[in-house]
């Protein structure tokens, strides 16, 4: 082997590694650049992903305290405006987001098709969820309603905020 031939071997290594380092760094970046529409119009603001209207029903344990279930989740509402609700939330991503789990109380029909929503949305605390992950997301709060609108609250909106790579 002549001298020339070792130097080209040592040139040709070094184009190798410069194509691997920046095939990996392309590779990393277009793994964590924000979803783009062409636009230039950031899309990484929380959105409704989920959400559904269901009735409050009164608890079996004969107390005033009204109850909620569904496939996005359960919960309860006292006469006291005192609210808790948990459900459990998948990821189906690789790339990270962050879910968080509302609920609103209103006054409507039997099917809560029609309703007279008297609170804001609250929402529990955010969590990231990444590569997958199923989390149970869970809180409460207290809606601010006069003394007797609590009991009279029939109908409640269970939604799932999303913020980042939403799936």
């Amino acid at each position: 082997m002549s001298s020339s031939d070792c130097i080209l071997g040592r040139e040709r290594g070094a184009v190798l590694r410069v194509i691997l380092y920046t095939t990996i760094c392309v590779a990393l970046i277009g793994c964590t650049a924000p979803p783009s529409n062409g636009n230039n119009v950031d899309e990484t603001g929380p959105r409704i992903i989920r959400q559904m209207d269901r009735p409050l029903l009164p608890a079996n344990d004969g107390s005033d305290t009204r109850i909620f279930s569904g496939a996005l989740g359960r919960g309860s509402l006292s006469r006291t405006g005192e609210w808790q609700a948990r459900a459990e939330i998948g990821h189906s991503r690789l790339r990270c987001a962050t879910y968080a789990l509302g609920v609103r109380f209103g006054v409507g029909n039997a099917t809560c098709s029609e309703v007279d929503w008297r609170s804001d949305m609250e929402w529990t605390p955010g969590r990231k969820q990444c590569n997958g992950a199923t989390l149970i997301h869970s809180g409460g709060g207290r809606v601010d309603l006069p003394p007797h609108d609590p009991r009279s609250m029939n109908c409640v909106r269970v939604a799932v905020r999303c913020r980042g790579a939403c799936g």
